[in-house]
């Protein structure tokens, strides 16, 4: 082999040479929630087309505890995060709070209160968490009653509003089903979330060998009871993890930050206080990691931020706060004109922050509110967009400065069809999204907006929750209801395979070589032809 000399490469050539040494390893791994790139592509994936319970299945395993964290792989482990009862109670302390232990078996006491922003937060008596002070707001009453986070009201939901309404402000005509109605409110934490628990949960990072699916190790990260109830579709689990194959990240947010060596020993931790999250619909976002810098984001209904710590010592780089409330969005991180910037979204504002110091580049509004799906990115654009009672979605010229709302930096936008949970898929000069949480697909160019694929519903799948991802030319879409469609990575709506599993899938697959890894409700599936 010819060898190669590095001083006669140039800058240039150095930086080629670096992205295809990056490349090669980040093709064997599959290190972040979506994938090594961010953006939902496998580099070199090629998983089967067709499967089902008794084809091509190279191995099903039991997952205790539950969780919604999609599985990371580095070489021949495979990291997934879950959240499991130990089946003791504990008694909540004062103001709803209840105690943790750590690893060592410490007493963990989370965080008091914390103060209110200034501005439209600062009332959420009135306005957020009852209706008797303030203005009425009408968008946060019904947010307040869909309680499935589909964007619409259910009958039921119906019902329920308008008893809450004739209880607050119609005196007795309520009758005994108000008595009954905040008789069996008591104890919850939110319209939209679930009970607050007095039962403990362990909350664990399992290494799974990928080519057998035997378990490499576990580590617990603490044991405690959480302070909010969650989603029903979702447990105390459901960021993903991220490494670089020398550290392991795992976030459980009000429950900690956590990094592990690759054989399952902490080397640090950080505690950033208990999360309130909106309608106690819990935490979800996955830390993003580069080089030395690990990035959490913080959204939530006290004082939200956004934070860069070191990965080697857990100590604090920078803290940026941020004018957002709940937020479920995963941050980005790309390079473009030699900065290298985080990008996050948000229902004010996308936003993008200088990675060495936090500096705010720039931001861009018009997202709808609850902007859960998370930033893709090409060379030169970034992809934002929303779909919670409204639909958005524009194509942001990265390298700009300032408020870009509206500017020429914003090459296009669109305003239908788009996600309110997954994240988008960006393949081929191509951006697969869905609309709402729903089967129904949508495609466009990058470069004009140009809708390729138009609504198109996929037949078998009805509601989803995972992201698309994109391996050995075809986009694996994979429903709640355990169907997996396969189709034709192309600008044309070509259906390769619909595939039915027996397990609901709320994670977004990960791929890796000729394996594809669906995290169920109750399996883990390694996908691949035997």
């Amino acid at each position: 082999m010819k060898s190669i000399h590095l001083s006669k490469l140039g800058p240039v050539g150095l930086a080629g040479l670096a992205w295809a040494l990056a490349s090669t390893v980040t093709a064997e791994n599959w290190p972040a929630w979506r994938g090594p790139a961010a953006n939902g592509v496998a580099p070199g994936g090629n998983p089967p087309k067709e499967f089902s319970e008794g084809k091509n299945v190279l191995w099903k395993i039991k997952i205790p505890g539950s969780g919604n964290s999609t599985p990371v792989i580095w070489g021949d482990q495979l990291f997934v995060l879950t959240a499991e009862k130990t089946g003791e109670k504990v008694a909540a302390t004062a103001g709803g709070k209840s105690r943790g232990r750590n690893q060592a078996g410490e007493s963990r006491r989370p965080s008091g209160e914390r103060s209110r922003p200034n501005g439209e937060r600062g009332n959420e008596r009135g306005s957020r968490s009852g209706f008797g002070s303030g203005s009425l707001n009408r968008e946060d009453l019904l947010k307040r009653f869909d309680k499935d986070g589909d964007g619409e009201l259910s009958d039921a939901e119906r019902d329920a509003l308008r008893e809450e309404m004739r209880r607050q402000f119609g005196g007795e005509r309520g009758g005994e089903r108000s008595r009954r109605s905040r008789r069996s409110s008591r104890g919850r934490s939110g319209f939209g979330g679930g009970s607050k628990p007095t039962e403990e949960y362990r909350f664990v990072i399992l290494s799974i060998d990928r080519k057998t699916g035997k378990e490499n190790w576990r580590s617990v990260a603490t044991t405690a009871v959480p302070h909010e109830g969650h989603h029903r579709d979702h447990g105390y689990a459901s960021g993903s993890p991220v490494t670089d194959g020398d550290h392991i990240i795992a976030n459980f947010g009000s429950r900690g930050l956590y990094c592990y060596n690759m054989k399952g020993k902490l080397q640090w931790k950080k505690d950033f206080g208990d999360m309130r999250t909106r309608n106690s619909f819990g935490e979800g976002s996955s830390p993003a990691l580069h080089r030395d810098t690990v990035v959490l984001l913080w959204d939530h209904e006290g004082d939200s931020a956004i934070y860069a710590l070191d990965k080697k010592t857990g100590k604090l780089k920078w803290k940026k706060d941020r004018n957002e409330s709940t937020g479920w969005s995963t941050p980005v991180v790309t390079t473009h004109d030699g900065v290298t910037q985080v990008l996050v979204n948000g229902t004010r504002a996308v936003r993008s922050y200088r990675l060495s110091d936090g500096k705010l580049l720039w931001q861009c509004s018009g997202q709808t509110s609850n902007a859960i799906p998370s930033v893709v990115l090409d060379e030169n654009f970034a992809y934002a967009m929303s779909g919670f009672r409204g639909a958005h979605l524009a194509a942001i010229k990265l390298g700009g400065s300032g408020d870009l709302t509206d500017s020429k930096s914003v090459s296009w936008t669109a305003n239908r069809g788009t996600p309110y949970t997954p994240s988008p898929l960006l393949s081929n000069g191509r951006i697969w999204y869905l609309s709402g949480n729903n089967g129904i697909l949508s495609v466009r160019d990058t470069k004009t907006g140009k809708l390729l694929v138009e609504g198109e519903r996929l037949d078998g799948i009805s509601g989803v929750y995972a992201s698309p991802v994109s391996a050995g030319g075809r986009v694996y879409i994979a429903g709640r209801n355990g169907t997996v469609s396969v189709l034709k990575d192309s600008a044309k709506l070509e259906v390769l395979a619909t595939n039915e599993l027996d397990d609901k899938f709320d994670c977004s697959p990960a791929v890796v070589g000729n394996q594809m890894f669906l995290r169920g409700k109750e399996h883990l599936y390694c996908i691949a032809t035997k």
